[in-house]
């Protein structure tokens, strides 16, 4: 241990374990250091002497505060916090000193760590522990780098290279304004950027990046550089343990000597375990005591749900962060934002976008784009309509080599003396000569090219004709169910394809009626994502965890759930199938989805249920007459509540199945009609069941039938 101490500090270090059997204590500590230090004359006690602490009253109040054990221990036994403070004394030397200890290292180590019996016996004095640190730090000449090859440019991206002149974001100067502020405080100077993922946490940082590059910022941040700092840029290649915390700390003693350094860690809550192998140090330890004493700037970024999870528990690494939370830009300054982005997206793919198109995509984006946020997903939507539009003008340029196939041919038919011939290939030249200047042009976007890429990226079904997709459901329907005409019309009458709310129908009747049936034919019509949801599993006071996720003390809790597939798949049909079988606390959840369109899962995220058709159906049989009602007019009582029923757009009563209607079935379906018909429905119960057992009995007959021909 003692290889790098010179004579100076190694007698400190016997002091102290002699110290510590004087005081009779079991362990040698960071108290006994700290008397050692006090007890040679030196310009690292003179300071202390400065602030009124000497050997004398601090052993006083050492003594006093522990007091002292009834037997000597002969075992000199460092505690883990004075380990700490010798490794942080070393790495002090190792870059101010060529690895030689000095004993001013040793006061700077305790003051840097910010635990132990000392540092709460010098609080205990009064002493302002930060007052000493810069004092103890004047003693200190920094060792002047050579070479500027520096191993945080090795690792680390500035983030100033490649930004021009001009602002890179709009719209968030109070924002900035509180970044800068936090900097030049003199304590808990690390702003922490907090939102959700795509708000523009990153964008902030590179506009302040921006600022310091041409002299925009006050003037103590003049000259800092800002530079991005990866996790996973930092642990690669650090095959051995050790190898991570030695590179982390060159890293920060480059920082604290340069003095022009502010670190960026976008994702900073992977800070936490970063490194923290079996018997190794995680990175935020080894940063926690340069950010309590303020000797290294850093922006962090993390989204609320991370900082929630990670950074927020460690309570030690989180009150050394300045929160500033990022939200969601407002629609007006969304237009604004646009109004300074878009110039750039028309100069880089030669392409026009209007005033109509930038409210197009505000509104497409806002509507359909529900996983993502603002300013991202707008402009991301942006890039991928000019992409795509140009990649579709980009096959005008392939004539260019049919062209000079037609040239060729036509110098060949003139040296031939065909003119016939070159006169018609001179005609086509001079077309494909027109396609190729046409194509040079200024593109043009327009609200179908938006409406296209909004398609792709979500399954929405938006560049359609409503009334011939209804006109073709009501002969998908009518062409599928007997007995339901009247009803099968009034409810795709009552459908609204454009409604920019979820749509809700409750269908009502008997088993094997068609209830079902009609669901998938909707779906399968309008092209959505069916999901069936069957209500007898969801009849127990837990179920509600199946459909949203389970609390994160819940075993499991992060496995899959079924509104996950709403997230995925936001264009939708979902079927609850019998209803009434259903716990009243999974109904309550219904409450809300029916009314508000939206629902929150356990993790804490919106689901969107804006452009999904909700379908319930159930057995029980209202006491109105059999047809199509109005849910308001409807009751259920004993079976809904009425706020459920009055939260349901429409009430679909369907018809029982009549035998007239069997007969009809029998005879479209049965393959041999010698079968007695009586017999047939006798053995189907159609009152019981409905068309379900006619359709198995029907099934099994022409089986046979098709085994007795085979």
């Amino acid at each position: 241990m003692f290889h790098n101490y010179g004579f100076e500090v190694a007698s400190i270090l016997k002091k102290a374990e002699d110290i510590r059997y004087e005081c009779k204590h079991p362990y040698v500590g960071t108290e006994h250091l700290l008397l050692a230090l006090l007890f040679e004359e030196n310009e690292t006690t003179q300071v202390f002497e400065n602030f009124g602490v000497n050997y004398t009253s601090f052993k006083s109040l050492l003594i006093d505060t522990i007091g002292q054990a009834s037997s000597y221990q002969e075992l000199n036994l460092y505690t883990p916090m004075l380990k700490k403070v010798l490794e942080i004394a070393n790495m002090e030397a190792m870059d101010l000193n060529h690895g030689v200890v000095k004993p001013v290292y040793l006061a700077l180590a305790l003051l840097e760590e910010g635990e132990g019996i000392a540092i709460r016996l010098l609080l205990q004095m009064d002493i302002s522990l930060d007052d000493l640190y810069l004092s103890l730090k004047q003693l200190i000449t920094p060792r002047s780098k050579k070479n500027k090859n520096l191993e945080i440019f090795k690792i680390g991206v500035s983030m100033s290279q490649n930004l021009g002149k001009e602002k890179v974001i709009v719209g968030r100067d109070k924002e900035i304004d509180f970044m800068i502020e936090t900097l030049l405080r003199k304590q808990k100077n690390n702003p922490l950027l907090i939102g959700k993922a795509g708000v523009g946490k990153t964008a902030l940082v590179e506009e302040l990046a921006r600022r310091i590059k041409y002299h925009e910022v006050p003037k103590e941040l003049e000259g800092m550089e800002i530079i991005l700092l990866e996790m996973g840029a930092l642990v690669a290649g650090t095959k051995y343990r050790g190898e991570f915390e030695e590179r982390l700390n060159k890293i920060i003693k480059e920082v604290l000597h340069e003095k022009n350094i502010i670190l960026f860690i976008d994702e900073i809550h992977s800070m936490v375990n970063a490194g923290g192998a079996e018997g190794a140090i995680a990175a935020s330890d080894i940063l926690k005591p340069y950010l309590a004493r303020g000797e290294i700037k850093i922006i962090g970024a993390t989204t609320l749900a991370e900082y929630h999870e990670f950074l927020e528990r460690d309570k030690a690494l989180d009150r050394r962060f300045e929160k500033i939370m990022i939200e969601e830009p407002s629609l007006d300054m969304m237009q604004t934002i646009l109004d300074a982005v878009v110039p750039s997206f028309e100069k880089y793919y030669n392409i026009s976008i209007s005033e109509e198109n930038k409210k197009d995509f505000l509104y497409f984006s806002n509507s359909y784009l529900f996983n993502k946020s603002n300013p991202d997903k707008t402009i991301d939507l942006i890039d991928s309509v000019c992409a795509r539009k140009k990649v579709k003008a980009s096959s005008l340029q392939s004539s260019q080599n049919t062209l000079e196939k037609i040239q060729r041919k036509k110098e060949k038919s003139l040296k031939n003396g065909d003119f016939k011939s070159a006169l018609k290939e001179a005609i086509d030249e001079e077309e494909y000569k027109k396609k190729l200047k046409a194509s040079s042009f200024k593109l043009t976007l327009t609200r179908e090219d938006i409406l296209e890429m909004i398609e792709t990226k979500t399954n929405f079904w938006l560049q359609k004709d409503d009334h011939i997709l209804l006109e073709k459901l009501k002969k998908n329907l009518l062409g599928s169910l007997l007995g339901q005409d009247d009803v099968l019309l009034k409810f795709v009458d009552s459908l609204n394809l454009n409604c920019q709310k979820n749509m809700s129908f409750l269908f009502v009747g008997g088993s094997g009626v068609g209830k079902t049936e009609t669901v998938k034919i909707v779906s399968d019509t309008l092209r959505t994502y069916f999901i069936r949801i069957d209500m007898s599993e969801y009849n127990t006071i837990d179920s509600v965890h199946k459909l949203i996720g389970s609390p994160s003390y819940y075993a499991g809790y992060k496995e899959p759930y079924v509104f996950q597939k709403v997230k995925e798949h936001p264009y939708s049909t979902i079927l609850f199938d019998e209803i009434e079988k259903a716990h009243p606390k999974v109904l309550n959840l219904l409450l809300q989805i029916l009314d508000e369109s939206f629902v929150t899962d356990s993790f804490g995220e919106v689901i969107r249920f804006d452009h999904t058709f909700i379908f319930l159906t159930s057995n029980v049989i209202g006491r109105d007459p059999i047809g199509f009602e109005n849910s308001k007019k409807s009751s259920f009582d004993g079976f809904f509540s009425k706020e459920f029923i009055g939260r349901i757009d429409e009430v679909v009563k369907f018809n029982s199945i009549t035998k007239e209607v069997a007969l009809d079935y029998i005879h479209k379906h049965l393959k041999n009609q010698d079968i007695l018909e009586e017999q047939l429905l006798h053995d189907a119960e159609i009152e019981k069941y409905g068309l379900r057992n006619l359709k198995n009995l029907i099934r099994k007959y022409n089986k046979k039938i098709s085994l007795l021909n085979n």
